[in-house]
């Protein structure tokens, strides 16, 4: 990570803010990009789903510095219904369904597209893409909830899961693309972040991975600067579950 010029996206949102401020102590330049309008050296506003704004966002970047390590964490979560309100997948809106997927499959999509233009002029680069154990398995409405639910309904929104899937299959995808350049591709999946969710969820959530607690905000940071590393230089690819051991039991 040292003397790497690094580049990630929803900077401000819980993760990106925690990774950030881990990160500039570590690294060359850290360049942020986020929806937000916030004025700071080195952040770029930038809806990540419009191809005119990544690609002019990129290169104004690459004007004056090279790009080493994309790190693509922006991420639409609804984490559930307004008021934690059950809904029907059969009378979900569309416009929902797409507006969820947009930033993490298309803003993924371009920003690795134009990062990798960059990265294809000197035969190396990195990107480390951040999903979602519910990427590879579907949320258990029940931990939503200290409700008994109703019959076909449920709390958290099912495009999360599939965009976070999109992001593994991207990841996997893109490595092989790759293969023989410098160019590494891997994919990070965490668990969820303990942050003032209630009791009953934390209570229901502890019981299903082998650590029986959820992460600390900041202790993914250190995984953050493994695979940043060249020590990591083995792991194109890799699809690597940092989740407390709850896709490890049943």
């Amino acid at each position: 990570m040292k003397n790497k010029n690094i580049l990630i996206t929803g900077s401000e949102g819980l993760l990106g803010k925690s990774f950030v401020k881990f990160i500039k102590s570590k690294c060359k330049n850290i360049f942020c990009i986020d929806i937000k309008n916030i004025k700071r050296k080195n952040y770029f506003k930038c809806d990540i789903t419009n191809e005119d704004e990544v690609k002019n966002t990129i290169n104004q970047i690459a004007k004056k510095n090279t790009i080493d390590i994309l790190i693509n964490n922006a991420s639409s979560n609804p984490i559930a219904r307004k008021n934690m309100e059950a809904y029907k997948f059969t009378d979900y809106p569309l416009d929902e369904w797409k507006r969820n997927l947009n930033v993490d499959l298309i803003g993924n999509f371009l920003l690795s597209k134009y990062v990798l233009k960059i990265f294809e002029k000197k035969n190396k680069g990195k990107i480390i893409n951040i999903s979602s154990i519910y990427g590879i398995i579907g949320p258990d409405q029940s931990i939503y909830t200290k409700k008994k639910i109703k019959k076909y309904q449920g709390y958290k929104n099912l495009e999360y899961s599939v965009a976070k899937a999109g992001i593994i299959g991207l990841t996997k995808s893109l490595a092989a693309y790759y293969k023989g350049s410098k160019i590494e591709v891997i994919c990070l999946v965490f668990g969820g972040v303990k942050n003032y969710q209630p009791d009953f969820f934390i209570k229901k959530y502890n019981s299903k991975n082998i650590a029986n607690r959820m992460a600390d905000l900041g202790e993914y940071n250190k995984y953050i600067e493994f695979y940043s590393s060249e020590n990591s230089s083995y792991s194109s690819g890799a699809i690597v579950p940092i989740d407390g051991g709850v896709l490890g039991i049943i």
